[in-house]
């Protein structure tokens, strides 16, 4: 939760925040089976431990769909948004890296290739 006063301590989860009226922490915590409790607070390391869950099972041969799934949809999701353009170092790893990242598509990196050829 991001910090809304001085006094009050942030989370190293602050950049996971959603404005709560989206409900999107609550609402894919729930498709997974959990919920708040009495006092409304979802358990302690609720989030993190669902984060790694989720890199575990993406990870594995069988979560292999599911993950291409999520990454084609944050891939459209990121289409929308408006972004500065992303800023590239000179190595074949890190052009790879944003074209797998989607902040480079493939065509983009291939038109300058072919830039440099000419």
């Amino acid at each position: 939760m991001p910090k809304t006063s001085k006094t009050q301590k942030s989370t190293a989860m602050d950049y996971l925040s959603a404005p709560r009226s989206e409900g999107l922490v609550v609402a894919l915590l729930s498709l997974l089976g959990f919920t708040a409790g009495d006092g409304g607070r979802l358990p302690q390391g609720l989030k993190y431990d669902t984060l790694v869950a989720m890199r575990d099972v993406f990870s594995a041969e069988v979560g292999t769909t599911t993950a291409e799934l999520i990454g084609a949809r944050v891939c459209e999701l990121q289409a929308d948004r408006k972004t500065a353009s992303a800023r590239i170092s000179a190595s074949p790893e890190s052009l790879m890296n944003a074209v797998k990242s989607g902040k480079l598509t493939l065509d983009q990196l291939k038109e300058a290739i072919a830039g440099l050829e000419s």
